[in-house]
């Protein structure tokens, strides 16, 4: 038997502070018990470990990119555009690269505090590459469209192993047929929407920026017509109901709101990487007041400004510092909105008797709990 029993400052977790001082009482990946040192006592054969600090779930990551995780923090460029164009694309065509950054990926997404993992997988390799190498990797095999190669979609996913799940990349690159196949395909969906202006001007009207740069690479479609509609619209139009995770969001009307909130759709705020692209003010505030179910994402390391790991921990961090945020509010977005969002068992990431995907262990600061995590600058350790 591999039963713990650890006595700790703090239990933190969705709720707020379960427990202080703390004692979780574990056997592998299950937690036995959860209370006081009092409430719980010294179990026969549980050793006792006694630390000063907070004990706290694994945080969820509800938009990554592991497959670019190769070349490190790359300083802004002039444009979204020139970006993808400069940066993105050749690493795409890499594909030992792009192994070896899932793998360097991986690393760094455990650095950073997470277990489970919505990936963005940009080829059926990065996400076979994910998923062998982590277990509560949720790959979004990412689809875009061209005018040479309209996508065959049902055929596409007819021969995606059961495996994986779909992102068609975002609406200013995939048409209609493309989404109702991916609601239709009976898998879990995430999708890129609203992620910047020019996106809202090319889905309404089929021009600028984007329009320009299709031409420039090749993939302009002169017979497709503009969707005539903002990126929520067609994103909460395509699903029908049906739950999603729509990474970014940055740029929504106010009737959005309500329509967010009434959907089953989970926004993926990625709060460090909307800085890096010069995205301000996003309303994920705004959002969770009207029942919008937000979660957490860092994007790729790309645009990170920490080489060392990919950590929700540090977006959270980054909310409570520059917006004033509830720091249980942050705790709920990290975790079990992320899990909702991402298709598993809240439960996992939870401090509760049960199944865990993991625990961490935060060094105690004098003062709340929550707020002591969101106050420190150190990492973690995993138990």
């Amino acid at each position: 038997m591999n039963r713990k029993l650890l006595y700790v400052d703090a239990i933190v977790d969705h709720r707020g502070v379960v427990a202080s001082p703390g004692a979780v009482l574990k056997e592998g990946n299950t937690i036995l018990a959860v209370g006081t040192p009092q409430e719980i006592g010294t179990p026969e054969n549980a050793p006792l470990t006694q630390s000063e600090g907070i004990i706290t779930p694994t945080f969820v990551n509800t938009h990554a990119h592991l497959d670019l995780s190769g070349r490190g923090n790359v300083p802004a460029k002039s444009s979204f555009l020139e970006w993808v164009r400069e940066v993105v694309l050749p690493i795409r065509r890499d594909e030992e690269g792009i192994q070896n950054a899932v793998h360097a990926g991986i690393k760094l997404i455990h650095a950073g505090g997470s277990a489970i993992v919505g990936d963005i997988a940009g080829s059926i390799m990065a996400a076979s590459t994910a998923q062998a190498s982590a277990r509560f990797i949720i790959s979004y095999v990412e689809f875009l469209e061209s005018a040479k190669e309209l996508c065959a979609m049902q055929q596409l996913l007819q021969e995606l192993p059961e495996a994986f799940d779909v992102s068609p990349h975002a609406p200013y690159s995939c048409g209609a047929h493309t989404y109702e196949a991916a609601f239709a395909s009976n898998r879990k969906v995430a999708t890129h929407v609203a992620e910047t202006l020019e996106e809202i001007e090319y889905t309404l009207h089929k021009t600028g920026p984007i329009a320009a740069f299709e031409k420039q690479i090749g993939v302009w479609n002169e017979q497709e017509k503009p969707w005539g509609m903002h990126p929520v619209d067609i994103g909460l139009s395509a699903a029908n109901g049906k739950p999603f995770i729509a990474a970014h969001v940055h740029y929504i009307e106010d009737r959005h709101l309500d329509m967010l909130a009434d959907s089953l759709c989970t926004v993926a705020y990625c709060p460090r990487a909307s800085e890096y692209f010069g995205h301000t003010n996003h309303r994920w505030q705004e959002m969770v007041d009207a029942g919008v179910r937000v979660s957490i994402g860092t994007d790729s390391l790309l645009c990170l400004d920490t080489p060392d790991r990919i950590s929700v921990i540090d977006e959270l961090r980054l909310l409570y510092r520059r917006d004033n945020a509830d720091p249980r509010l942050l705790m709920k977005m990290g975790t079990t909105a992320g899990a909702i969002g991402v298709g598993v068992d809240p439960s996992l990431v939870a401090v509760a008797p049960g199944e865990t995907a993991g625990l961490l262990l935060f060094n105690s600061m004098a003062g709340d709990p929550v707020h002591a995590i969101m106050n420190s600058t150190e990492m973690p350790v995993w138990l």
